[in-house]
């Protein structure tokens, strides 16, 4: 593989791996309580991370616009959580960008030819 390509290939990764990580899709709904039900649920994009908060029985789903990374807080009754994967904030919970990686190893197998 020549220079060029070898840039290119480059490229193409941060630009995946970039997109995948810069913004993602949460859950939004008020009074969606656990068990989940994702049928009822709206999506949001947002920059930041996916927030559940935990209040008695009320559940609220939301995306926020700061990214507080992935965890897990609770005091005085309320618990809040938040997550950087795309809908992570159900019940059930993670998700893997198998997209950009499928499209990131098709990308390198026709480059090595």
């Amino acid at each position: 593989m020549n220079n060029f390509n070898a840039l290119c290939f480059r490229f193409l990764i941060v630009f995946v791996l970039v997109s995948s990580v810069s913004a993602i899709k949460c859950y939004s709904c008020i009074g969606c309580n656990d068990p989940f039900d994702e049928s009822n649920a709206k999506t949001a994009t947002c920059a930041g991370s996916c927030l559940k908060t935990k209040t008695g029985g009320n559940v609220i789903r939301a995306c926020s616009p700061s990214s507080f990374g992935d965890k897990c807080d609770s005091k005085d009754g309320i618990e809040a959580c938040s997550c950087t994967n795309d809908l992570c904030n159900s019940a059930s919970g993670m998700s893997f960008p198998v997209v950009g990686l499928c499209l990131s190893l098709f990308t390198m197998f026709l480059w090595v030819k």
